[in-house]
């Protein structure tokens, strides 16, 4: 039985010849690490999220609503963090590859808090050489064909904020293992009702107004 790998140019055909609309995948078996490398540096590629494990490539556009949620958490992040005088080093949806692995994606925010002092002056980051982001955070809004939480478990990320199903969960690696918790750890003391409260009202207020809401509530609460 012979196996055939894809190559670049059944990827461009396939790309091409579907018409993806936002939020939807493409799905590519028998790609190679060198080829998911070439088409995830590739220019035109930057706004494409790409998923790479076991030859597998996942190729998403993303939709208003992903993008929305993850800036809700992102900005309530930073008024936290500012608030709160805790170093941080955001480093948005960079892509998070270990060639020792075969391992590549994108999240939707990414943080290095505990190792932020450790990656401040680094121009690339290059997860074979330093830690993992210390926090991730993960907007499911569509089902994927390739699981994320194993895929941030192998490559070392301590904690994943989760929104899927209008529902925002919080894991920590355990063990090689993501465990729910009622808390963060990376964030230690974020007040999570607030941020879920706030995501859950995004329909019926602006977005400034929930960040706003957010900030008096961290004045009020010292």
């Amino acid at each position: 039985m012979s196996t055939t790998t894809t190559s670049e140019a059944d990827v461009e055909t396939k790309t091409r010849s579907t018409s993806v609309a936002a939020g939807q995948t493409i799905v590519l078996a028998d790609v190679d690490w060198e080829l998911y490398v070439r088409l995830r540096d590739t220019p035109g590629n930057r706004r494409k999220r790409m998923t790479f494990a076991d030859g597998t490539l996942e190729i998403m556009t993303l939709s208003s609503f992903h993008e929305l949620i993850s800036l809700i958490i992102d900005h309530f992040i930073l008024e936290w963090r500012v608030a709160r005088d805790i170093s941080v080093l955001p480093a948005g949806s960079m892509t998070l590859r270990r060639t020792s692995l075969s391992r590549g994606l994108e999240a939707d925010q990414m943080y290095y808090i505990e190792n932020e002092e450790r990656v401040r002056n680094q121009v690339t980051i290059d997860l074979d050489q330093v830690p993992p982001p210390d926090l991730v955070i993960e907007v499911e809004h569509t089902s994927s064909a390739i699981p994320k939480l194993p895929l941030y478990a192998q490559l070392g990320v301590p904690e994943v904020w989760c929104w899927c199903q209008e529902t925002l969960s919080v894991y920590r690696l355990v063990e090689g293992d993501y465990q729910a918790q009622t808390a963060s750890t990376a964030l230690a003391g974020f007040p999570l009702d607030q941020l879920r409260a706030a995501l859950l009202q995004r329909t019926q207020v602006s977005e400034t107004t929930l960040v706003r809401n957010f900030r008096q509530w961290i004045q009020d609460n010292g």
